[in-house]
């Protein structure tokens, strides 16, 4: 059995497990709110005597169908991913898309009859927990498979340069990695460091394919040259071998990289501008609804901290700094004043520290619980920066990160935020810069609605246990 196939095998059981898990749900939450007793009776928002049970049958068809619906959607019939947290987080969003829908299909549909929310909300529950162990299941399975060498693809590289070492060791940290590196062809004796077996040559590529039984060609470019790669696709080309090729500027291709036609031409799109379309106009408009909704709630609080401010030692409330933000605009950020006055004459501009002597107390405490940075919402307001988005940085800086800290420029092709991706994996004030850099990356090429709403949801998190 080879990957391919393994892999539609799973596929094809964790739709069958989905569909008995989704319809044994309904029965399940039906038993416990109308036959268990267990449902408490101030709870019940349903009156009357018990629906028959039928009535729920009849749900279990369309459910069935939104289910599978959003969990396609949702790209999670992936075999290989379906059992991480991010999977589980995955699932959380695709039950709370399933529920809404079958709502709003109850209403438009069965409107004449009376259908428990309670039975809803619990099929729903039990639908999400049994729908992430079945994937569990179907993963320890896939890698119980793999440990007996059914359904992994044998692989060799093709040329070596500094890349192809990067590349084999994230082959080999994937747990759940279907592919077994057999050896390295045309390998150079600098190549003897990933220990891996010398095969041959490309020239004797039909050889090898056959007497190691080969699945899948990484072709390392550019150390195959163009002659090498057309050689090998027109010896291969009656071979049942898959071949793929890790381009040149591999450094700049992330996920949104696609191929694109003019005409007969391909173009391979390395990067596109993020945040646009109607989700960028969703994600604009959050902002400037949340920002606004909490410069009103909070403006008691940030009054009486401006006071404290005055009162506890000379110079103003707000502090104003430059910033370099989107498309390196610059803007001037608004923080409530956490140090003495005039605290970057002597020093420049330098980051702050957790014990820094030009901290006030009160500044101190403010830092802490991240009180200091409530008047940036006046910049998300303003339109200089978003809830979400790479920390802004010093305008004084610029220059010497842009040329000590490769892509350090990319954190600029979207708005700053308040917080970020790497705020949220503890990646704040005087820490790494070359790791947040890679964090706000991440972030930029993935981003998504979903995205900003766990960012902001860790952060408030975080808030509460202080973590500055």
């Amino acid at each position: 059995m080879n990957n391919k196939t393994l892999d539609h095998l799973l596929i094809t059981l964790t739709v069958l497990f989905d569909l008995c898990f989704v319809a044994t749900a309904i029965v399940v939450a039906y038993w416990i709110r109308f036959e268990s007793g267990w449902t408490p009776e101030a709870l019940t928002l349903h009156k009357g005597g018990t629906p028959p049970l039928d009535d729920y049958f009849r749900l279990i068809p369309l459910m069935v169908i939104i289910w599978l619906m959003t969990l396609k959607a949702l790209k999670l019939y992936r075999p290989e991913n379906n059992a991480t947290l991010s999977a589980f987080w995955t699932l959380c969003k695709a039950t709370g898309i399933a529920l809404i829908a079958t709502l709003a299909a109850l209403f438009f549909i069965f409107h004449h009859d009376a259908y428990s929310r309670w039975v809803m909300l619990l099929a729903s529950g039990f639908s999400l927990v049994w729908l992430f162990l079945g994937r569990l299941v179907l993963y320890r399975f896939r890698q119980a498979i793999h440990a007996q060498g059914v359904g992994v693809n044998r692989a060799a590289i093709v040329g070596y340069e500094a890349s192809v070492k990067k590349f084999t060791d994230a082959l080999n940290a994937r747990s759940n990695s279907s592919y077994k590196l057999v050896g390295i062809i045309d390998g150079a004796t600098s190549a003897d460091d990933l220990h891996l077996q010398h095969l041959g040559k490309s020239q004797d590529i039909l050889e090898l394919v056959q007497t190691h039984r080969i699945d899948t060609l990484f072709i390392a470019s550019p150390a195959a040259s163009n002659d090498t790669i057309l050689q090998i696709l027109h010896t291969c080309e009656g071979l049942p071998v898959q071949i793929n090729m890790m381009p040149e500027l591999s450094e700049f291709i992330r996920s949104g990289t696609a191929i694109t036609f003019f005409g007969d031409i391909p173009i391979l799109r390395l990067r596109e501008t993020p945040m646009q379309g109607i989700q960028g106009i969703v994600k604009r408009l959050i902002d400037v609804v949340f920002s606004l909704f909490a410069l009103i709630v909070l403006s008691p609080l940030m009054l009486a901290i401006a006071i404290t401010i005055r009162l506890t030692s000379p110079g103003k409330a707000i502090f104003r700094q430059e910033r370099v933000g989107r498309g390196g605009k610059r803007f001037h950020i608004y923080k409530f004043r956490s140090m003495h006055v005039n605290a970057e004459e002597n020093v420049g501009h330098v980051w702050a520290k957790s014990d820094d002597p030009r901290q006030t107390s009160l500044g101190k405490f403010l830092r802490r619980w991240s009180l200091d940075e409530l008047p940036q919402f006046l910049n998300v307001l303003k339109g200089d920066m978003s809830l979400v988005g790479p920390r802004p940085e010093m305008s004084g800086l610029i220059d010497t990160f842009r040329e000590s800290i490769p892509h350090y420029l990319a954190r600029q092709r979207v708005k700053s935020g308040m917080t970020g991706w790497a705020q949220v994996n503890g990646l704040r004030g005087n820490t790494s810069l070359e790791e947040r850099v890679s964090y706000d990356r991440y972030y930029i090429e993935n981003w998504s609605l979903g995205l900003d709403i766990k960012i902001i949801l860790k952060t408030l998190w975080a808030i509460r246990k202080g973590y500055r």
